[in-house]
């Protein structure tokens, strides 16, 4: 009894210590809730910065993967209807151009397309210095909603095949020409090119197109040069950006990349 009575004592004392160290060395429910309440600031003061440098990645990689889709289908429909697109189905006849329905509908054969893309929020320009309805998306809205979240639209246009892409669709920012919305357009040789700026105009040589161009003044002024810049305030501005962002390098200065330089 005895060798009992002191292994009984001994079992008390350890548990006794034990008892008070787990005491001592937990947290209270309002320390709990303190930290809670700093990581959850923390979290918020740190989330956007976080989104913010993982976006022009993910704008990146959906344009890359815009552009091969349409290389691909491009081939395909050469292949399908023989070479000189161009010739054959952007002609205009004086009227209108006769073919132009058969030739879209050849590039959406080759697109996953499952319904129609519709843009509630405003679209904005390059540099955001423009919204709608005043944004001038150049040729038109994309309005085919592909199976991926893409939106696209074929257009012809100026003697010339035009494909308009949105690589998020219209529910995902920014929704803005040269960011997520591009042009290209099928060249002479049957291949896709991206638009590029021909020419910087500035805000003066702007307002003295509007003057001397008697008709299409405002259509004009605002896609001349097709502009990418974030010093133009043209209100197609961004429809030359596909180039850049197909090269990544900015437009406004070549030192630096496309997609880590979009205007905010």
């Amino acid at each position: 009894m005895r060798g009992g009575g002191r292994l009984l004592a001994l079992s008390s004392s350890v548990f006794g210590y034990c008892k008070k160290e787990y005491k001592h060395g937990a947290f209270t429910l309002a320390e709990v809730l303190v930290t809670l309440g700093i990581i959850g600031v923390v979290a918020a003061m740190t989330m956007p910065t976080l989104i913010g440098n993982t976006k022009p990645k993910e704008l990146e990689a959906q344009f890359k993967k815009a552009h091969s889709m349409l290389s691909q289908a491009t081939v395909s429909v050469v292949e399908e209807k023989g070479i000189g697109l161009n010739k054959t189905f952007a002609t205009h006849n004086g009227t209108n151009y006769a073919n132009a329905s058969e030739i879209s509908d050849a590039f959406y054969s080759q697109m996953k397309i499952i319904g129609t893309c519709t843009y509630t929020d405003k679209v904005k320009n390059y540099n955001k210095s423009s919204d709608n309805p005043y944004v001038d998306m150049g040729t038109v809205r994309p309005s085919k909603l592909l199976a991926n979240g893409m939106c696209m639209e074929v257009h012809v246009n100026a003697s010339m095949i035009n494909i308009t892409v949105d690589i998020n669709g219209p529910k995902k920012r920014p929704n803005a020409l040269g960011q997520d919305i591009f042009f290209f357009n099928i060249d002479g040789n049957d291949t896709l090119q991206p638009k590029r700026m021909s020419k910087l105009y500035t805000d003066e040589e702007v307002e003295e197109l509007k003057k001397t161009d008697a008709s299409g003044v405002e259509n004009f002024s605002s896609q001349a040069g097709n502009p990418c810049s974030a010093k133009s305030n043209q209100r197609g501005n961004g429809l030359g950006c596909a180039y850049y962002a197909l090269i990544n390098q900015s437009p406004d200065d070549s030192t630096k990349t496309f997609w880590e330089n979009l205007p905010k």
